[in-house]
């Protein structure tokens, strides 16, 4: 049995169209959208379609129940102006009855090809839809997550930082982001659980698309809080960033980054500063700089993945 799940599109179309060509290239046997659907991006109308279209489940994210009106604990209250500006955007752009089946999604999924072998698919944990995972959690902390879950792996998102992690004798992988990456990668990324004589394994694949047509779009179509949602994209990271990469490389078993290797004292190496580096300059530049042209940031339609962009992570 093979499992595609992609998560946290947010509305991201030409990222969601270039992940789900890259599932029919793997031709799994179920998909699966793990949550956070439409807020947050150009089109949330034709994603959402596109994903009910193409997946054989999909799930409730935080967002989706914002959307559809429940506010849980989370951060799309009325204290920034844009985030209500934004939910009403999209909530218009959705149409009632999207956003009564955006509330009518299930909180999970199982797929079970053996008796005590599920694979558990949930969109930020097995206990509610608003905690993240973080790699850097403790060990005791991870495992209240999974108390009296039956089953043998766990693929989820919400934090938008794809990693894979023991707890015990239970796989969890984060196979998010499909529509804003945060791990440093402007690609977006998915998850390939595939059932084996040893039980899962999981699969990141990363997909290139291009990226300045999802940012134009968010201008184009005067999407509420567009600069700040286009800053987001293309910066690609939180600021937290090192400490996330360590503790995903030490539970993944990579050893740790190498040494960064300086110029000797006195050298005259003009420093050129790279877009993080520059948080005054506008999304548009900044996007120029982090992706460079459209050509480049998706190939052509006949090239196959490279091999490069997928990391494969066994369990």
């Amino acid at each position: 049995m093979r499992v595609a799940i992609l998560a946290d599109i947010h509305g991201n179309l030409p990222a969601c169209e270039a992940v789900l060509e890259d599932i029919a290239r793997v031709a799994p046997d179920y998909v699966v959208a793990a949550g956070d659907l439409a807020l947050r991006g150009a089109h949330p109308r034709e994603t959402v379609e596109l994903l009910f279209d193409r997946c054989d489940a999909v799930l409730m994210g935080n967002t989706d129940c914002y959307l559809a009106g429940h506010y849980l604990g989370g951060a799309y209250r009325e204290r920034d102006h844009w985030k209500t500006e934004l939910l009403q955007w999209t909530r218009d752009q959705l149409g009632e009855p999207w956003l009564k089946r955006l509330g009518a999604m299930p909180f999970s999924v199982r797929y079970s090809p053996r008796r005590g072998q599920d694979l558990f698919v949930c969109h930020a944990n097995p206990r509610n839809l608003e905690d993240s995972l973080d790699p850097t959690l403790d060990e005791n902390t991870v495992r209240r997550y999974f108390q009296n879950l039956d089953a043998a792996a766990c693929a989820f998102g919400h934090l938008h930082f794809p990693y894979r992690r023991r707890v015990g004798r239970l796989l969890i992988a984060d196979v998010a982001s499909a529509g804003i990456p945060r791990d440093g990668d402007l690609r977006p990324a998915y998850g390939v659980f595939t059932f084996t004589p040893k039980g899962w394994r999981v699969q990141i694949r990363r997909v290139r698309y291009p990226v300045r047509k999802a940012t134009q779009a968010l201008t184009a179509r005067r999407v509420p809080g567009g600069p700040l949602l286009i800053h987001k994209l293309v910066e690609a990271r939180y600021r937290h960033h090192k400490a996330l990469m360590e503790a995903a490389r030490r539970h993944s078993g990579l050893p740790p980054p190498g040494p960064v290797l300086r110029p000797p004292p006195g050298a005259n190496i003009p420093h050129r500063p790279t877009p993080l580096e520059m948080p005054a300059v506008e999304p548009p530049l900044l996007l120029k700089q982090a992706v460079g042209d459209e050509d480049h940031a998706a190939p052509a339609e006949d090239e196959p993945t490279p091999l490069s962009t997928v990391q494969d992570l066994d369990g």
